[in-house]
């Protein structure tokens, strides 16, 4: 299990790389959900998305023999993009394994930073199996997207930063979808505020973690429909769900239809675009779905490549 050293290891990597995002605020939120909330950016780091974090943390520990043999990483789109920028940046190859139903802004946007995109089907396990067929036949050195210490204790850095602005924290509320984002920010929170609680969130279709977590044993699922691409990994990662069961304290979930609210919400009142799983944290503040009085919450904007087609959506 990674340690607060190993984030504070990865910071140090990464703090040339990443932007420092701001936390953002609204008196309107505030006073609709009764508690003081902070969103951290990540909608505003580099590729759109918290994931340049890990990605650029796990490249930049290979060898020098591993990275002239160059990377595959699969992903829905964040993690697709981070890996293909950390490996420009470090002047390493990238493949990239992406499934069919990827947003096309998130295709097109690896391809933009110089990675190969292969499209398999949608599944995580074709995902998976496609990206060892590249590993084994062209020797390319495997990049998970979240079920590695390097890539969790590179995310946790987001976590980090808010420890720097805020003294004092009641929760935290982390979107789940493999878990890496979750895992560093469970590892982070816990020594930068002992007595916060780590409330992971995901969509009612993709409640995996969810029922992993209170069940005590990883579950997996078909893959979910739901609005949240980040969201249809079907299970966390062993590495993240041990440290789910140390440092989570629960799992809760939001309606895509909340979701939606969300986005429009922080659209509109905030000026700023979040995709659908980044809004899905925020969503569950906003609903207040564990009826907190008072407190002093953070929630996490994950990303924001959003398609204009989903923007229309929330208007729809």
């Amino acid at each position: 299990m990674i340690t607060f050293d190993d984030i504070l290891a990865a910071e140090r990597v990464v703090r040339p790389v990443v932007h420092r995002t701001p936390l953002l605020s609204s008196s309107t939120f505030n006073a609709y959900c009764g508690n003081r909330v902070f969103l951290k950016a990540e909608n505003l780091q580099r590729i759109g998305a918290f994931k340049i974090r890990g990605a650029y943390n796990k490249i930049a520990s290979l060898s020098p023999e591993e990275r002239q043999r160059g990377i595959v990483a699969h992903s829905s789109g964040n993690h697709a993009q981070g890996a293909a920028l950390a490996a420009k940046l470090l002047g390493v190859r990238a493949v990239v394994i992406m499934p069919k139903n990827s947003p096309a802004v998130k295709a097109d946007a690896t391809r933009g930073y110089g990675a190969e995109v292969v499209f398999c089907e949608n599944s995580l396990d074709d995902r998976e199996r496609v990206a060892k067929r590249y590993a084994d036949e062209q020797g390319l050195v495997p990049v998970h997207p979240f079920n590695d210490d390097k890539i969790i204790a590179g995310q946790g850095t987001a976590t980090l930063e808010v420890g720097d602005e805020l003294k004092t924290l009641d929760y935290l509320f982390v979107p789940v979808g493999g878990g890496g984002l979750i895992g560093g920010s469970a590892v982070a929170a816990k020594h930068l505020w002992p007595g916060v609680k780590v409330i992971g969130v995901e969509t009612e279709p993709a409640n995996d973690a969810q029922r992993s977590l209170r069940g005590g044993s990883i579950v997996r699922i078909d893959p979910p429909d739901t609005i949240a691409d980040g969201m249809r990994t079907q299970a966390v990662g062993t590495r993240n769900f041990e440290i789910m069961q140390k440092h989570v304290d629960d799992i809760v979930t939001v309606t895509d239809a909340q979701v939606l609210e969300m986005m429009r919400f922080l659209f509109e009142r905030m000026k700023t675009v979040a995709e659908p799983t980044g809004a899905v944290a925020p969503a569950a503040v906003y609903h207040n779905v564990l009826g907190l009085s008072d407190k002093t919450v953070c929630a996490i904007i994950s990303g924001g490549n959003v398609e204009a087609e989903m923007i229309r959506r929330i208007y729809a």
